[in-house]
């Protein structure tokens, strides 16, 4: 019986990381992924049972600091909810940003999309909150909250820029004049 390496394994995920972040999950072939490893597709399988195992093994670290992160929200005021997730996202967008992007624009067609249904709930659900107060209609509150939201997760998905995607992000966030402090 051949031992699983453990440097092999780090070249599936880094192979895999790489095109799920390009193409989604639905979209990443197993086959692609093994042809980026430099193995074969029956050896790949030894390692990872299925696609959504190997996905996990990308975004997992992500998703359990996100559960925590979550589960750690404070309950009070809604513009201290809003501003504790907005600095926490931040921080977990810059130290797992490959991650972040692989996990909020490729999760569809795993049970990861349900994390991020709820994340982006809870973020929503907060601005929501802060955006009501301001707003005079207040069907538009969905709306603008659902386009804030849209627009973070675009940026950060734009590295094409040349620019640094959070400044980018603190820009937007000033142009839309959202007071999430």
């Amino acid at each position: 019986m051949q031992v699983l390496k453990e440097k092999v394994r780090i070249k599936i995920v880094q192979a895999a990381e790489k095109e799920f972040k390009e193409l989604g999950f639905e979209k990443t072939s197993m086959r692609t992924i093994a042809a980026n490893a430099y193995m074969t597709v029956g050896n790949l399988y030894r390692y990872y049972r299925n696609k959504e195992e190997l996905f996990g093994a990308v975004v997992d670290e992500l998703v359990v600091e996100l559960k925590k992160l979550m589960a750690c929200a404070p309950e009070e005021a809604p513009g201290t909810r809003f501003s504790y997730l907005f600095v926490k996202f931040k921080g977990l967008q810059q130290n797992h940003f490959s991650e972040w992007l692989t996990l909020f624009g490729g999760s569809t067609g795993t049970k990861y999309k349900e994390t991020t249904d709820e994340i982006h709930r809870m973020f929503k659900d907060s601005m929501v909150e802060i955006i009501q107060k301001s707003v005079r209609h207040p069907e538009a509150v969905d709306v603008i909250a659902s386009s804030i939201i849209f627009g973070l997760n675009s940026i950060l998905q734009s590295s094409k820029t040349g620019r640094n995607p959070f400044e980018l992000a603190d820009e937007f966030l000033n142009y839309m004049n959202i007071n999430y402090s």
